[in-house]
């Protein structure tokens, strides 16, 4: 997380604003890639929502760890899915017309499916952005950098592989069925939890390749018991959930989740970073 035009006197604010860009054109290309082979017949509605999530949230929290380490790069890096929720909100008031936008994330084929399940999963997205950073703080209580820790990445594993390939697989291959809230599967449920915990190890893999030498204390298998906990609890809360609510349900056990195990002391990052307000100076 450092601006490397630095040495070419480019302020830190223009890095951000460039890695902010092309995050933007990033997750604009891949809907329009979606929408293609929605359009050509090769991916049903269902599957196209689908596999923008499975995409989305990984691809935004990779290249929130190019930010630069500025008080400023939280809230560059939120202005991304913020423009995403207001591109939806006026979709479904009217105001644009955005129809790659409606074939590709609603369920329901009209505007008004992007304030469901795709405006929990944009707010989420804004919430890491803002709140899931560290900012240290020095004697005189001044923000010194900014680090994006790794507790987005061990939230957006279920919520993005976990969840993302238990609808796709379990919808298709579900034959032992159960209905608590919703009627699940019990296939759906372990490919939730398996591909939950692909998703994680894949993104903090990528996560250490990229800011491994911060963490020199700590190694990668330091969160596997976190993980396989994380994804237990959101595998359950999964096949619990009411439609229409695992997008916020998800994210909201997980993050709980490892709140309790930071204080009994399995997730050591919370400790040694917690949580800042990002309004606050």
């Amino acid at each position: 997380m450092v601006n490397p035009l630095a040495v070419y006197s480019i302020p830190d604010w223009t890095w951000d604003f460039i890695i902010a860009l092309v995050t933007f054109v990033l997750l604009l290309v891949l809907i329009r890639i979606i929408d293609m082979l929605h359009q050509r017949g090769s991916i049903p509605l269902h599957v196209s929502q689908k596999v923008f999530y499975i995409f989305a949230g990984p691809t935004f929290l990779i290249c929130c760890l190019f930010f630069a380490s500025t008080y400023l790069s939280r809230y560059m890096a939120a202005a991304v899915p913020t423009l995403f929720l207001l591109l939806f909100i006026t979709t479904t008031l009217g105001y644009a017309q955005n129809e790659g936008f409606v074939r590709t994330l609603s369920r329901e084929g009209d505007s008004v499916g992007l304030l469901k399940g795709p405006l929990l999963y944009i707010l989420f997205m804004i919430f890491a952005a803002l709140y899931l950073w560290y900012v240290p703080l020095d004697i005189m209580g001044t923000p010194q950098f900014d680090m994006f820790i790794p507790t987005a990445f061990l939230i957006m594993g279920p919520l993005a592989g976990g969840n993302g390939f238990a609808n796709l697989i379990g919808r298709r291959y579900g034959r032992h069925k159960f209905n608590v809230v919703t009627e699940k599967s019990l296939e759906g449920s372990l490919i939730m939890f398996l591909f939950s915990l692909l998703f994680t190890f894949i993104l903090l893999g990528i996560y250490w390749l990229i800011l491994g030498h911060i963490f020199e204390s700590f190694s990668i298998f330091t969160l596997i018991t976190p993980i396989f906990v994380v994804s237990s609890v959101t595998t359950i809360v999964e096949a619990l959930s009411p439609r229409h609510t695992d997008y916020f349900l998800i994210p909201l056990c997980a993050l709980i989740t490892i709140l309790i195990l930071s204080w009994v002391g399995l997730y050591p990052y919370f400790v040694m970073f917690p949580l800042r307000n990002p309004f606050l100076p």
